[in-house]
């Protein structure tokens, strides 16, 4: 068996992979939509000090504008994120993600970590390895080839 360090190693590639690929060519087949988890995973990991426009975040997420709409409506309700309107174009509205927002897509994704690592531990090495060679294949062939470094074996 895997050690758990290299479990965990495995895990996050197969919550990567998983998650890259529900987005992109199976989700219309599929009816997989992002959702709350994705935004806050997403202003979590990419916001540079600087907030988003709901615009941006539904491009890069494939979310329709109304529906960006409705989740941050719901995500500002938890306080999970603020919107406010951007001052140097009072036309746009940004969006920040809360200290809360940010707690909460911590706890998320350490969460699924740690699911997929028991569900890899039961799997075992052999198939395990097999799954993510066969995953990373179909994300290669959905995202043209192109394999973020992060999720290589250099990674």
């Amino acid at each position: 068996m895997a050690a758990a360090l290299e479990r965990n190693e495995v895990a996050r590639r197969l919550v990567t992979y998983s998650q890259s690929l529900a987005k992109g060519q199976f989700k219309t087949a599929s009816g997989i939509n992002a959702g709350e988890p994705a935004v806050l995973q997403y202003l979590s990991a990419h916001e540079d000090g600087d907030p988003a426009t709901p615009s941006k975040l539904a491009k890069q997420l494939d979310i329709t504008r109304a529906r960006m709409t409705r989740i941050l409506d719901s995500l500002e309700k938890k306080g999970l994120v603020v919107r406010e309107q951007d001052p140097g174009d009072k036309r746009r509205m940004m969006v920040s993600i809360t200290d809360e927002g940010r707690e909460r897509a911590k706890n998320e994704y350490a969460s699924s970590i740690r699911a997929m690592d028991k569900f890899i531990e039961t799997l075992g090495e052999r198939d395990a390895n097999e799954l993510l060679r066969i995953l990373k294949k179909g994300y290669e062939i959905t995202y043209d080839g192109t394999v973020p470094t992060e999720l290589t074996d250099e990674g």
